[in-house]
C-alpha cells in the first residue's frame, strides 16, 4: 500500500505524463495538419489557424469531458464531439501522408496519442474521485455547531440577513480550509448539500472565498 506522499507523487508524475504525451502529439499533428491546409490552397496568413480549429477543439471538448466528470455529470455530448474531431484529424493527418501503409499510420498515431492521453487524464480523475469521496454533512455538523450563532431578535430585518449571510460565509470559509487540509477541491455542489443553500449561492460563496486568496 503506497503512501499518501508516494500517492501524490505518482498523480503528480502521471499527469505531468499525460500532459507531455498530449503536447507532443498535438505538436506533430500541428505540423501535418498546417502543410496539409497549405497544399489545399489556404493562404498561409490563414493556414496556422486550420491545426488549432481542428485539433484544437479535441482538447476543448476534452477538457469538457473532464469537468463533467469531476462534476458528476453525463459527458455524452462532449465525448460525441471529441470523437468526431478525432476522426477528422486522424483523417487528414493520414491524407498528408506519403501513400505507403507504414506512412498512414505513423500519421495516425499523434492525433490518436492526443486522445488516449486525456482518456488516461480521466480515468486518473474518476480514481480520485471514488478514492476521495465528497464529505456527508454528519462530518461537518460539530464543526458548523462551533460557529458563531444566529443574529439576535432585536436586529432590524435588513441587518439579520447581513448577519446570516457573514455567518454562511465564514462557515464556507471554515469548510474550504478543511478541505484543503485534506487535498480535496471543494465544488459548489459540495458545499449547498452541506450549508442546506442552493447550488447558484454556494457557487457565490466560493467565488467570494477565490477572492479573497487570490
Amino acid at each position: 500500500m503506497l503512501s499518501d506522499r508516494a500517492t501524490r507523487a505518482l498523480n503528480r508524475g502521471t499527469t505531468s505524463g499525460v500532459l507531455g504525451l498530449a503536447v507532443a502529439g498535438f505538436t506533430m499533428s500541428y505540423d501535418a495538419l498546417h502543410s496539409l491546409a497549405l497544399t489545399q490552397g489556404v493562404p498561409a496568413t490563414l493556414a496556422w489557424m486550420w491545426p488549432l480549429v481542428v485539433d484544437g477543439f479535441i482538447i476543448i471538448a476534452s477538457l469538457s469531458v473532464v469537468r463533467a466528470v469531476a462534476d458528476s455529470r453525463h459527458a455524452a455530448y462532449p465525448w460525441l464531439l471529441v470523437l468526431t474531431f478525432s476522426a477528422i484529424s486522424v483523417t487528414f493527418n493520414i491524407v498528408h501522408a506519403a501513400p505507403t501503409a507504414i506512412a498512414r499510420f505513423v500519421a495516425a498515431i499523434p492525433p490518436t496519442a492526443l486522445v488516449l492521453s486525456f482518456e488516461l487524464l480521466m480515468r486518473q480523475l474518476r480514481h480520485q474521485l471514488n478514492t476521495n469521496p465528497a464529505p456527508s454533512r454528519d462530518s461537518f455538523e460539530p464543526q458548523l455547531a462551533a460557529r458563531p450563532a444566529p443574529p439576535p431578535p432585536q436586529l432590524t430585518n435588513e441587518a439579520a440577513r447581513a448577519a446570516g449571510r457573514q455567518s454562511l460565509l465564514d462557515k464556507a470559509r471554515h469548510i474550504h480550509a478543511d478541505q484543503q487540509r485534506h487535498g480535496t477541491q471543494l465544488t459548489g455542489k459540495t458545499l449547498a448539500a452541506l450549508l442546506g443553500i442552493s447550488d447558484g449561492y454556494a457557487r457565490r460563496l466560493l467565488r467570494v472565498i477565490d477572492s479573497e486568496a487570490a
